[in-house]
Protein backbone atom coordinates (compact mmCIF):
# COMPACT_ATOMS: atom_id res chain seq x y z
CA UNK A 1 0.00 0.00 0.00
CA UNK A 2 0.88 3.97 -0.68
CA UNK A 3 2.39 5.74 2.33
CA UNK A 4 0.20 8.26 1.30
CA UNK A 5 -1.21 10.63 4.43
CA UNK A 6 -4.72 11.74 3.85
CA UNK A 7 -3.87 15.00 5.11
CA UNK A 8 -2.62 17.38 2.23
CA UNK A 9 0.07 19.47 4.32
CA UNK A 10 1.56 16.74 6.15
CA UNK A 11 1.58 14.58 2.01
CA UNK A 12 2.57 18.03 0.78
CA UNK A 13 5.85 18.67 3.44
CA UNK A 14 6.76 14.75 2.75
CA UNK A 15 7.11 15.53 -0.87
CA UNK A 16 8.81 18.99 -0.25
CA UNK A 17 11.40 16.75 1.54
CA UNK A 18 11.19 14.27 -0.92
CA UNK A 19 12.13 16.49 -4.10
CA UNK A 20 14.71 18.51 -1.67
CA UNK A 21 16.60 15.99 0.10
CA UNK A 22 15.92 11.88 -1.43
CA UNK A 23 15.17 10.66 -4.40
CA UNK A 24 12.04 11.41 -6.50
CA UNK A 25 10.44 10.21 -9.41
CA UNK A 26 12.10 13.10 -11.37
CA UNK A 27 15.66 14.00 -10.86
CA UNK A 28 17.85 13.78 -8.47
CA UNK A 29 17.36 16.12 -5.58
CA UNK A 30 18.09 19.36 -5.16
CA UNK A 31 20.28 19.74 -2.38
CA UNK A 32 22.02 15.59 -3.56
CA UNK A 33 23.11 17.75 -6.79
CA UNK A 34 24.64 20.64 -4.68
CA UNK A 35 25.77 19.15 -1.50
CA UNK A 36 29.66 17.49 -2.56
CA UNK A 37 30.24 20.02 -5.35
CA UNK A 38 33.49 22.20 -5.45
CA UNK A 39 33.85 25.54 -5.95
CA UNK A 40 35.40 25.09 -8.99
CA UNK A 41 32.28 23.42 -10.16
CA UNK A 42 30.27 25.96 -8.62
CA UNK A 43 31.80 28.33 -10.76
CA UNK A 44 31.90 26.80 -13.78
CA UNK A 45 29.87 28.64 -16.65
CA UNK A 46 29.26 26.65 -20.31
CA UNK A 47 30.10 30.21 -21.87
CA UNK A 48 30.78 33.83 -20.17
CA UNK A 49 27.04 35.22 -20.02
CA UNK A 50 25.91 31.96 -18.74
CA UNK A 51 24.77 31.13 -15.06
CA UNK A 52 26.99 28.85 -13.05
CA UNK A 53 25.59 26.76 -10.41
CA UNK A 54 26.21 29.11 -7.66
CA UNK A 55 24.13 31.98 -9.29
CA UNK A 56 21.17 29.76 -9.20
CA UNK A 57 21.62 28.35 -5.56
CA UNK A 58 21.52 31.89 -4.91
CA UNK A 59 18.75 32.57 -7.37
CA UNK A 60 16.68 30.03 -5.35
CA UNK A 61 17.71 30.71 -1.82
CA UNK A 62 16.32 34.44 -2.40
CA UNK A 63 13.12 33.57 -3.90
CA UNK A 64 12.30 31.05 -1.38
CA UNK A 65 13.15 33.74 1.21
CA UNK A 66 11.38 36.46 -0.68
CA UNK A 67 8.07 33.51 -0.71
CA UNK A 68 8.75 33.22 3.05
CA UNK A 69 8.76 37.10 3.75
CA UNK A 70 5.81 37.79 1.61
CA UNK A 71 3.98 34.51 3.29
CA UNK A 72 4.46 35.58 6.73
CA UNK A 73 4.45 39.54 6.26
CA UNK A 74 2.58 40.40 3.43
CA UNK A 75 5.95 42.33 2.42
CA UNK A 76 6.82 42.32 -1.04
CA UNK A 77 10.32 42.91 -1.78
CA UNK A 78 11.81 44.68 -4.78
CA UNK A 79 12.65 41.23 -6.64
CA UNK A 80 14.06 43.43 -9.44
CA UNK A 81 17.46 44.66 -7.06
CA UNK A 82 18.21 41.17 -5.46
CA UNK A 83 16.67 38.46 -7.92
CA UNK A 84 20.43 37.64 -9.48
CA UNK A 85 22.49 39.40 -7.36
CA UNK A 86 26.26 39.05 -7.80
CA UNK A 87 28.18 36.47 -5.87
CA UNK A 88 30.16 37.47 -3.08
CA UNK A 89 33.30 39.08 -3.86
CA UNK A 90 35.54 36.12 -1.60
CA UNK A 91 34.51 33.42 -4.28
CA UNK A 92 35.91 30.48 -1.22
CA UNK A 93 34.75 27.49 -0.07
CA UNK A 94 33.51 29.05 2.80
CA UNK A 95 31.31 31.25 1.00
CA UNK A 96 30.35 28.17 -0.96
CA UNK A 97 29.41 26.00 1.85
CA UNK A 98 27.25 29.57 3.36
CA UNK A 99 25.41 29.16 0.32
CA UNK A 100 24.89 25.29 0.38
CA UNK A 101 23.89 26.21 4.11
CA UNK A 102 21.06 28.80 3.31
CA UNK A 103 19.95 26.47 0.81
CA UNK A 104 18.89 23.96 3.63
CA UNK A 105 18.09 26.49 6.14
CA UNK A 106 15.62 28.64 3.69
CA UNK A 107 13.78 24.64 2.83
CA UNK A 108 13.64 24.13 6.71
CA UNK A 109 11.72 27.42 7.09
CA UNK A 110 9.43 26.88 3.97
CA UNK A 111 8.26 23.44 6.08
CA UNK A 112 7.82 25.31 8.76
CA UNK A 113 5.83 28.28 7.45
CA UNK A 114 3.89 25.77 5.13
CA UNK A 115 3.33 23.50 8.67
CA UNK A 116 2.02 26.19 10.43
CA UNK A 117 -0.37 27.27 8.19
CA UNK A 118 -2.38 24.23 7.73
CA UNK A 119 -5.40 24.25 5.03
CA UNK A 120 -4.88 27.99 5.01
CA UNK A 121 -1.81 26.65 2.64
CA UNK A 122 -4.31 25.04 -0.15
CA UNK A 123 -7.30 26.86 0.44
CA UNK A 124 -5.98 30.49 0.22
CA UNK A 125 -5.94 32.26 -2.96
CA UNK A 126 -4.32 35.23 -1.87
CA UNK A 127 -1.53 36.01 -3.98
CA UNK A 128 1.09 35.16 -0.55
CA UNK A 129 -0.13 32.07 -0.38
CA UNK A 130 0.37 31.13 -4.25
CA UNK A 131 3.55 32.36 -4.20
CA UNK A 132 4.33 30.38 -1.41
CA UNK A 133 2.61 26.99 -2.71
CA UNK A 134 4.66 27.29 -6.24
CA UNK A 135 7.91 28.13 -4.94
CA UNK A 136 8.55 24.43 -5.17
CA UNK A 137 7.88 24.78 -8.97
CA UNK A 138 10.58 27.57 -9.37
CA UNK A 139 13.04 24.89 -7.20
CA UNK A 140 12.16 22.16 -9.51
CA UNK A 141 13.07 24.21 -12.79
CA UNK A 142 16.06 25.56 -11.54
CA UNK A 143 17.20 21.99 -10.15
CA UNK A 144 17.01 20.99 -13.59
CA UNK A 145 19.05 23.15 -14.79
CA UNK A 146 21.80 22.25 -12.01
CA UNK A 147 21.24 19.32 -13.06
CA UNK A 148 22.26 20.05 -16.76
CA UNK A 149 24.96 21.68 -15.78
CA UNK A 150 26.58 19.31 -13.84
CA UNK A 151 26.12 16.75 -17.25
CA UNK A 152 28.19 19.23 -19.45
CA UNK A 153 30.93 19.47 -16.71
CA UNK A 154 30.53 15.73 -16.87
CA UNK A 155 30.08 15.16 -13.08
CA UNK A 156 28.81 11.52 -12.28
CA UNK A 157 25.19 11.40 -11.94
CA UNK A 158 23.16 11.09 -8.60
CA UNK A 159 21.54 7.62 -8.55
Amino acid sequence: MDNISSDPVSQFLSESDQYFYRDNFWQASLYKQVESLTLEQALWRPAEDKHCIWQLVRHINYWKYWALKYAKEGVKDNAKEHNWAPLPDEKNESNWNADKENLKKLHEEFKSVCSGLGQKLFYSVNENMVFLRTVLYHDSYHSGQIGLLRSLQQIKPIV
